[in-house]
């Protein structure tokens, strides 16, 4: 019989002779731009960019690309999406003109299986990756392909591709699961690792790690150069399924359907704590030690160690997205097609707008849309609503 886990903290001396220390594997806040989903290779969905000014903001464009959205990325004066083909089976790939929201190359097909494809960005590449394992490398200023790679040993792939230190990493499930390390320059697979799965974890990417989390908190770490096991947290059970680990203050923060949300040590895998979420809970962001988590439809935030909550919004009871936090403020869109505004110290509301389409949350169980999310980067807040793709900014 599986015992909940709760968290136990203990405080010492007063707060004034606290001293934190930044953990090994904290790297700087991502700036200017959205590389992959929720932001950056830890996935943590912060960024810092001057160029996005204090809300209110203005919608600068929106447009209906004919399908579900992905995620965007942000960078290089470009936004780049996939949506789900008008026509059968497959997705388009989207570059889009950050200032004027006109095409900036014409939409390529990606085909695949399903409707399902995600994108990443780094070293001056974007990088496609679709159902069927095929992941591709454009020049995101002209569209012109540079290589394309079918990744080998497996057929079904649904984990977002990360890019980290000249490498991009991605997961593919089928038989068993496995991880891989492709060389970013020409696509050659410099490693591969079997994984629980492999099904719906976009790796997070340390200098020190590559972290994957599957069904029951299946969760490993390995080298990122070498590709060697640093160490895997087991549970009593096994299953299909995964959700993109978020990597915050030291952290692996996991989640999973049929269990309570563990935090793990980066360095070990030991449990840190657990905090409730449920089944579809969409990843947390974080913003130093606040923490920003949608549950059942609520935005909370929450400290990173003893995890108590400060306070909450409920907006309309149907916040969908995985929020992100752009210069302290977290944004978060809803089910009715509401985006908001908070301040991410006080959870005040400083602005909201109707975006012109239900904002879906992110699918990590199915292949029926390309993985969804809010994007920021160049001046602008991104959102993914349905068939829109929505810009803000001053």
């Amino acid at each position: 019989m599986r015992l909940r886990r709760t968290i136990a903290a203990v405080f010492g001396a007063a707060l004034s002779a606290v001293v934190f220390v930044t953990p090994v594997d904290a790297q700087p806040v991502q700036t200017g731009a959205t590389t992959t989903y929720q932001i950056n290779a830890r996935h943590d969905g912060s960024l810092v960019d001057t160029a996005v000014g204090a809300p209110p903001l203005s919608q600068k464009w929106s447009r209906d690309l004919g399908g579900n959205v992905s995620y965007p990325v942000v960078a290089g004066g470009r936004v780049f999406a996939t949506a789900a083909s008008p026509d059968g089976y497959g997705t388009v790939l989207h570059a889009i003109d950050a200032a004027t929201g006109e095409d900036a190359w014409a939409p390529v097909d990606l085909g695949g299986t399903y409707w399902w494809s995600a994108l990443a960005y780094g070293g001056g590449r974007l990088y496609a990756q679709n159902y069927d394992g095929v992941l591709t490398a454009f020049n995101p200023a002209t569209g012109a392909k540079i290589w394309s790679v079918t990744l080998p040993g497996q057929y079904s792939f649904t984990s977002p591709p990360t890019f980290a230190g000249g490498v991009v990493y991605t997961g593919g499930a089928g038989s068993g699961g496995t991880l891989y390390a492709v060389d970013a320059k020409n696509g050659t697979v410099l490693w591969t690792r079997p994984v629980a799965n492999g099904d719906n974890s976009a790796p997070a990417v340390t200098a020190n790690g590559v972290y994957v989390s599957y069904a029951c908190e299946q969760t490993y770490a390995f080298d990122p150069k070498s590709g060697d096991p640093l160490w895997h947290h087991r549970t009593d059970c096994s299953g299909g399924g995964g959700r993109t680990p978020v990597l915050a203050d030291g952290g692996v923060w996991v989640r999973d359907a049929g269990m309570a949300s563990s935090v793990l040590n980066t360095t070990d895998g030991q449990v840190r704590g657990t905090y409730e979420a449920s089944g579809r809970s969409p990843a947390p962001a974080f913003d130093g030690r606040q923490g920003y988590f949608v549950d059942e439809g609520v935005l909370q935030e929450r400290h990173s160690r003893t995890l108590a909550t400060r306070w909450k919004f409920e907006g309309d009871g149907r916040i969908s997205t995985a929020p992100i936090v752009v210069n302290g403020y977290v944004y978060v869109g809803s089910g009715s097609g509401r985006l908001w505004a908070l301040n991410g110290a006080t959870g005040q509301s400083v602005w909201s707008t109707d975006v012109g389409a239900p904002i879906n949350g992110p699918d990590e169980q199915n292949v029926s849309e390309p993985l969804t999310g809010l994007g920021a980067g160049g001046g602008l807040v991104v959102v993914p609503a349905t068939h829109l793709l929505v810009a803000y900014g001053q």
